[in-house]
This record gives structure tokens, sequence and C-alpha cells, in this order.
């Protein structure tokens, strides 16, 4: 028989398949400041609990603490303007000043400058630096590792004694504690600088800045007195080498110059360069008249001696000529008369030749004089050029050997500059060393503090408050993140996507026992006490399941949970109570027969029940029994079987519940868990409807939604799930519960609330 795929009995409403309940896909919820609070108030005494550490360990820790007090004194440090070497030729001024300055800040935090005022002022002896007593722990280090020191050291030449060791580690000691308590401060974009020393005598906190401060400035005068003599010795020194270096390179300049006859290569002063200069000014000369003399002398060549300016400038020629032209006019005008036989044509012919043979023979005169010219200006030319010539190659020879020379001369000129550098330092030393001004001065005095700089008793308080309360809220989200427990209806409908039908609150331990010393117990609270909180909580769950379903409400219900001792048997009880009270017939039926307890509640023994009719030991009415609560009744498991799931999941089961449908109006199974069992999955194939119970703040999210998986893979339906022993102080529904309870209390005065289940209890 296949009891998984039953079906449900006519008449009733057929149920969707899994997943029926189905509600719309929710906008992603929008967070809200009252969000926040309900997680704040829901862990209040984690934020309370954390608060109060914090600020009580601050509280007594501030209480406690000794006093420090703090002296301030306020030192300008300007800037020194180095003498001795020029570094404005090295380096610019801005990194110059931003080196000088950190160099200043670290000096003052120096431990040479600290021991320096911890000599001064005899600090050793002073209370505020004597040694702690040794601790029980560091005496038995101290006993352990002394014998192994020993055995490391004793072998070595020349070790320190132990005594100097001692006394080493007491001086590294004290100056690390003396620096512990010193802070330097600059002030921004000033040149002053401030100096704390923190103590507990008021006293000593203002001396200790103080002397720090004179001893600063007498430091920094030793240090500028000692480089400048440092420096003045070096410079010494190296004028002395200097000063023969530049006595050498002189008179290799000099023996050079002599040998090679180099008086100067300046051009003013230099002979051989004079001497070119002219041969050059006298060759262009030459040049030139053999030129104009050429031009003169290639003009004879073509014969035109009557343009030769030297012949047409010559008075004898001139006067030839002009006498010429006369007896040639006259012979001329006589030709006209006369026959050329005639003898005063003769005479004039015969004078004109006369004249002719004489210009002729002064025109040959002049033509080779001025031949001889230029063949003259032509030999001179050549003279003069040949010494230009040789000048120039004594000249050519003189720079070659100028090299030489400027190189010996650049040399000797370069060690005078030097030394001429050094010597003028050396005065700058002498001057520097004289003085004692310094450059960094005490603008205010360290005065003794009236009151205490730690603790700021008020401050810390202040930070203590603030601290812990953020620490407490951040753990109380921190555990509301690592909480993944099914704790209110929204989880419940929001997350596993199942119906809520309402929450049953928990009671406190107390008052837990007195209800059990009550007439009525826990799980009869619904009966004993009608106007408890728990009553109206499971009477809000009997309204949850008659309208869960549209038609007619579900007779035949399951009450399981996901795990075991999460309040099923209470629920089923008190919610059968709640059907009875309607005027309802109502049984129980004990479906757990692996661990009943119905027959517990109701002080029977568990006799005859479930197990002995479905194994067919007894009739069905014999299992019947009527309890004390009006139209309630029950039937006990009867003796725990072997094999409780195929009793169940019987055929005779299934003809029971048939039967037992016809004369109750509602039949609630209680049933084992139905995480590792089959029975409550095999039950809920059976019935109208399966109610799931959780435990408020305990049953994981990933638990109840592995249960409804499960009763969902046989077609069960899920009406609604139940969540028991919810904490109300905790969870943001305890306003209302509160107002009910007042609203049903007497006179304005709580009612104790009664409730508990396998384990459960509810509190107010």
């Amino acid at each position: 028989m296949n009891y998984l795929q039953q079906t449900p009995p006519e008449g009733y409403y057929q149920l969707p398949p899994p997943g029926y309940y189905n509600p719309p896909p929710q906008e992603e919820k929008e967070v809200h400041l009252r969000d926040y609070w309900k997680v704040i108030w829901k862990r209040r005494w984690t934020v309370i609990a954390l608060f109060l550490i914090v600020l009580i360990t601050t509280a007594v820790a501030t209480f406690t603490m000794k006093p420090i007090y703090r002296g301030t004194i306020s030192v300008q440090i300007n800037k020194e303007n180095p003498q001795i070497m020029d570094f404005k030729e090295m380096f610019s001024v801005n990194m110059w000043d931003l080196d000088y300055y950190q160099t200043q800040y670290k000096i003052l935090e120096s431990r040479t400058l600290a021991k320096r005022v911890i000599q001064t002022l005899k600090l050793s002896e002073h209370p505020e630096f004597q040694p702690k007593p040794l601790t029980p722990f560091q005496q038995w280090k101290s006993n352990i590792l002394k014998p192994m020191t020993g055995l490391f050291t004793s072998s070595k030449k020349n070790a320190p004694s132990e005594k100097e060791i001692s006394e080493n580690k007491k001086d590294t000691a004290l100056i690390d504690q003396f620096l512990s308590k010193l802070k330097v401060e600059p002030i921004r974009n000033s040149r002053l600088v401030k100096v704390h020393f923190d103590s507990n005598y008021p006293e000593l906190s203002a001396k200790v800045p103080n002397t720090l401060a004179v001893t600063y400035i007498q430091q920094s005068v030793e240090s500028r007195f000692i480089a400048t003599e440092q420096v003045k010795e070096w410079l010494t020194k190296q004028l002395e080498d200097l000063k023969a270096k530049v006595e050498r390179a002189d008179e290799a300049l000099q023996a050079f110059g002599s040998k090679h006859d180099i008086i100067s290569l300046e051009e003013k002063e230099n002979v051989t360069m004079q001497r070119l200069t002219e041969l050059n000014e006298v060759l262009t000369k030459a040049e030139s008249e053999r030129m104009a003399k050429e031009a003169l002398y290639r003009q004879t060549k073509d014969k035109h001696f009557d343009a030769l300016p030297s012949i047409l400038e010559n008075k004898l020629v001139m006067d030839l000529k002009q006498a010429y032209i006369q007896l040639e006019a006259q012979y001329m005008k006589l030709s006209e008369t006369f026959k050329p036989e005639y003898p005063e044509m003769v005479r004039l012919k015969n004078q004109m030749q006369s004249i002719q043979r004489r210009m002729d023979v002064e025109t040959n005169k002049i033509i080779a004089g001025i031949k001889n010219d230029y063949e003259s200006n032509l030999r001179r030319e050549s003279l003069i050029r040949q010494a230009f010539e040789q000048q120039k190659a004594k000249v050519m020879e003189m720079k070659e050997q100028g090299i030489q020379y400027n190189i010996l001369k650049r040399e000797a000129d370069t060690n005078k500059e030097l030394y001429k550098g050094l010597l003028q330092r050396m005065k700058e030393a002498g001057v520097s060393a004289g003085l004692t001004v310094s450059n960094i001065q005490v603008v205010d005095q360290a005065e003794i503090p009236t009151g205490s700089y730690k603790p700021n008793k008020k401050l810390n308080l202040l930070l203590a408050a603030v601290v812990g309360l953020f620490l407490g809220i951040g753990l109380a989200f921190f555990f509301e993140y690592l909480d993944n427990t099914v704790k209110s209806p929204e989880d419940v409908e929001q997350l596993i996507r199942l119906p809520s039908f309402g929450m049953v609150p928990e009671i406190s331990y107390e008052r837990k026992k007195r209800l059990a010393k009550a007439s009525y117990p826990v799980e009869l609270v619904t009966h004993g006490h009608p106007k408890s909180i728990l009553s109206e909580a499971y009477r809000n769950i009997r309204t949850s399941i008659l309208l869960s379903f549209s038609e007619k409400p579900p007779k035949k219900i399951v009450i399981t949970s996901p795990n075991p001792s999460e309040g099923k048997t209470t629920t089923v009880i008190n919610t059968a109570i709640a059907l009875s009270q309607t005027g309802a017939q109502v049984l129980i039926i004990d479906g757990d027969m692996r661990h009943p307890r119905i027959h517990k509640i109701f002080n029977e023994e568990n006799g005859a029940g479930l197990s002995n009719f479905l194994s067919g030991n007894s009739p069905l009415d014999s299992i019947i029994k009527k309890t004390e609560v009006p139209n309630l009744y029950y039937i006990p498991s009867g003796p725990i079987p072997p094999n409780p799931s195929e009793l169940i999941g019987s055929k005779l089961f299934k003809v029971m519940m048939d039967s037992l449908g016809k004369k109750f109006d509602h039949i609630v199974l209680d049933s084992p868990p139905a995480l590792g069992f089959a029975d409550s999955v095999i039950l809920s194939t059976t019935v109208d409807g399966v109610i799931l119970v959780v435990l408020g703040g305990k049953t994981p999210r990933e638990t109840l939604q592995r249960a409804k998986e499960v009763l969902h893979q046989v077609n069960a339906k899920i009406l609604g799930v139940v969540i028991n022993r919810v904490d109300i102080h905790r969870s943001g529904y305890g306003y209302y519960y509160y107002r009910y309870h007042y609203y049903y209390g007497k006179d304005g005065k709580k009612k104790e609330l009664p409730y508990s289940s396998e384990g459960d209890s509810v509190s107010t």
C-alpha cells in the first residue's frame, strides 16, 4: 500500500500542491531607524553590559592612576646661515631649511642631550626615576638568564665586568625612561617648537624642559665651535699643501715660457703676433700697388700710348705734341699753295719728323719706366709674402706651444684662486670661532603646572561612555548578524515563505517553578488560566486554524516540529482546548509512539492506546478517554511498539481516522519531529493540514526550511507555523503583550503569566 499517495476524504477542501502559500514577491524592504532600534532594544542587555564594563574599567583605571603633570617650554629656532662653507653654490635654500629643522627636532630628542640633562639635574637620584622592584617572574627570569650570560661573556678577552654591564643597562634604562616622558611638538608654519615633559612631580615637570633648553643652546654653541675649529685645522693643512702647488705651477710656467721664448700669449704683449700683423698689412699694401702697376703695364701692351696717364701727365711730351700740332697745321696750310718739294714745306716736314722722334723716345722712356715699376713691385711683393709666410709659420709654432703654456697657466691661476678662497675661509673661520651668539632663543619658560595633565577624568569618562556605547551597539548588531534562527512572524513569512499562526511567549524560570506547584500544569494553561497571555496566544492559533480554509475549517490536523523539545505537545493540547472552548468535540491523538507524553499530562497511565488498536488488540471505543476539560477527548499512544511508522502507515489507521472524523469536529494529532522520523511525514498524508512548531530564537531557519521541503515532497499541506517560547522582552512585540496584560489585569496590576512546554516557558 502506497500511503504516500493518499487523497483527502471527500467533502474536504482540496488544497493546492506544495508551495500553495506563495505570496507575491515583495520588494526589498527599506531599512528604517526603527529597525535598528528594534535590534538595539532586543539586545539591550548586551549593549548595557559592555557599556558598563568599559565605563567602570575606565573609571577605575582613571581614579586609581597617579596624576601626571606636564611642563612646557617654547623655543624659537632661527635659521643658521652657514659661514664656513658656501652652501648657496651647492644646495637650494628650501632643502637646507627642511633638513635643518628636522635635524634640530631630532637633536632635542637625542640620547646625548638627554644624558647631559640627567647628569645636570642628577635625575638618577630623583624618586621619579628610581627603579621599580622586580616582580617574582622577572626575578626568576633574571636568575635563569644570569648564569647563561656568564657562559658567553667569561671566555671573551677584555670583556666588560658585570658591574660595568649593570651600570650601562641602568644608564640605558634611565635615558629610555627620560625620553619616554619627553615630547617635541613643532608649531606649524612657524619657527617655534614646544618641548613637553611629563612627570608625577610638578616641580620636576617644569625644571626638566628649562634645563633641556639651556643645555640644547649650550650644545649648539659648542658643536658650532668644535666644527669651526675642525674646519680651521683642516683649512690650515690645505693652505700649506695648496701654497706648495701654487709655487710649483708658477715655476713650471716660467720655465716653459723661457724655453720657448714665450713672454705672453696676449696679443698686445706678443711680438711675434705683432710682427705677423705688420707683415700682413705691408703685404696687403704691396699687393695693391703691384696690382695697380700691373694694370698700367698691361695697358702698354695694347699700343694705345696716348691714353696712358703717365704720357698724358708728362709736360715734355705734351709740349712736343703741341709743337707738332702747330707745325702740322702750318704744313697743311702751305700744302694748299705749295708742293711738298717746296723748301719751306720740306723744312716743316723735317721739323715734324724730328719732333715725332723725340715724342717716340720720350714715350718709350715712360713705357720702360712703367715696366720697371711693375717688375720692382712684383719682386717686392714676393719678398714681403715670403717674409709673411715665415712669420706665419712662427706664429703657428707658437700656437702649438701656447696650448701647453695655457694649461700650465690655467693650473697656476686655479691654484692661486683656490689658495685665495681658502685663505678667505680661514679668516672667516677665525671670526666664527670667536662668536658666541646662538640662533636658538627661549620664548616662554616652563612654569610649574597647577593641575594635572593626565588623567583627564571628564574626558576619559566621556570617551569611555562613547566607546562603550558604540562597542555595545556594534556587538549587538554582530550577534544579530550571526543569529540565523527564527524569531518573528516576519522571518517565517519573508524568509521561509510560510504563513505564521502566531507566537507563544516565554515565562521565567521562577514562574515556571510556581506553575509546577499549581493545580494545572503548563500544558493545560488555556483551561486553567483562560485570561493569561498564553491562553490568548493559543486562541489566536485557534482562529488562524479555523480561517485557514476558505469553505470550512480543517478537521484533522497534525502538529509537529523540526526538532525535539520545541513545544509541539504543549501546542497540541492547548490548541485542542482552545478548539473545544468553541463547543466543538475535539479529540487528541498521541501519535508520538516513540516518546509519548499526553497521558502524563492528564495524570493517566499509558495503558491501552493507539498501538493496541492498530495491532488489533483493542477496540477503538475502548482507547478513547474523556478529560476533565469539557468537549475534549484523547487517545494515548499505548505501549511503545517496535515499528511505529508501519502501524501509522497501515490501512487500519486510515479507517480509524475516517471513523473518528464522523464522531469529532476536530482531531489534533501529536507526532514525532519531522526531521529524522518518517512518522510525521506519513501522518501528514492522512490529515487536512500540518502545523509546524519552532522554538523562537533557537530553531535555525535552515532547519525549518528543510522540514518544509520534507513535508512538501509528499504533498503535505502546511497550514502555518507557530513560534514557541518567544522572549517578548527582546522581541518587537513586547509592548503589545504588556498592553494586553494590563488590559486584562485587575486594578491595573500585573497577573502572572503561566506557560511552558517541554522545557518551554514565558515571561512578561
